[in-house]
């Protein structure tokens, strides 16, 4: 779950609902900027799908004491976000194996240079599990390279995070109310885009300018879906089912060059 909060409420937009909008951006790629573009419908499912691993845990939502609040997907408890993102590639595995391998590839990434026992050995389980799924894949696809691999795997976590900036920011944030993951930018360098800085600043609650813009459309709609849930409800014993009868609300956001 992200969640954003102000003094009574709090806004929370679904793991899947934010992976479903990443999936929107690469849709729209210009195609003239997608090395290996034979793999791109496994591209665009892996990037659409990525958080599908989230779907039951956003169905239990968990309550901080120490913090206070819900737990978003940053403070998830550990052990059962990563026995969510097992499930997830592992259900993949069976969909479209190189979606499960640049799924793989994301999720182990967040444990890089990390500390803890768990998240270290889901990285060399998942190392692990990369190696077999890149030799099967190789055989069956001898044009694969090294760039393409990279490129894909690249893009998606940057249509993740650009999908993390419409939804964690406060939608019409200035740049130094921004959060700190994209106040100088996205980390992602892009080789078919000059391995240009990808820069996001809004303009409005409603408009989003990015540069470089690699769409094939002059602008990109994305609608928002959220639940707006009052703090007073975090200590119910029926939380889950108040939050199920929480209906969406919906954001529009315009994303242009």
């Amino acid at each position: 779950m992200i969640i954003k909060e102000d003094k009574d409420n709090i806004i929370c937009i679904e793991q899947h609902e934010h992976a479903l909008i990443s999936g929107q951006f690469v849709h729209k790629w210009n195609e003239g900027l997608f090395p290996g573009l034979h793999l791109k419908s496994s591209v665009e499912y892996a990037i659409t799908n990525h958080d599908r691993s989230w779907i039951p845990l956003d169905r239990k939502l968990v309550y901080l004491k120490e913090k206070g609040s819900m737990a978003s997907f940053i403070d998830y408890p550990l052990k059962k976000k990563i026995e969510a993102y097992r499930r997830g590639i592992e259900q993949l595995l069976t969909e479209d194996i190189y979606a499960a391998y640049l799924i793989s590839c994301h999720y182990a990434s967040f444990f890089k240079g990390k500390k803890d026992i768990l998240g270290k050995q889901f990285m060399a389980s998942e190392e692990a599990r990369q190696e077999q799924l890149l030799e099967k894949m190789i055989l069956q696809d001898p044009k694969l390279s090294k760039e393409m691999l990279n490129f894909h795997f690249e893009l998606l976590q940057l249509c993740d995070n650009l999908s993390l900036y419409l939804c964690m920011n406060r939608w019409g944030a200035k740049k130094q109310e921004e959060v700190e993951w994209f106040r100088d930018g996205f980390s992602q360098q892009l080789a078919p885009v000059s391995n240009e800085v990808f820069q996001a600043n809004w303009e409005s609650e409603t408009q989003v300018r990015l540069s470089p813009f690699p769409f094939k459309t002059e602008t990109l709609h994305v609608s928002i879906p959220y639940k707006v849930l009052s703090k007073q409800d975090l200590h119910r014993k029926d939380l889950q089912e108040i939050y199920r009868k929480i209906p969406y609300d919906y954001h529009a956001v315009i994303i242009r060059n």
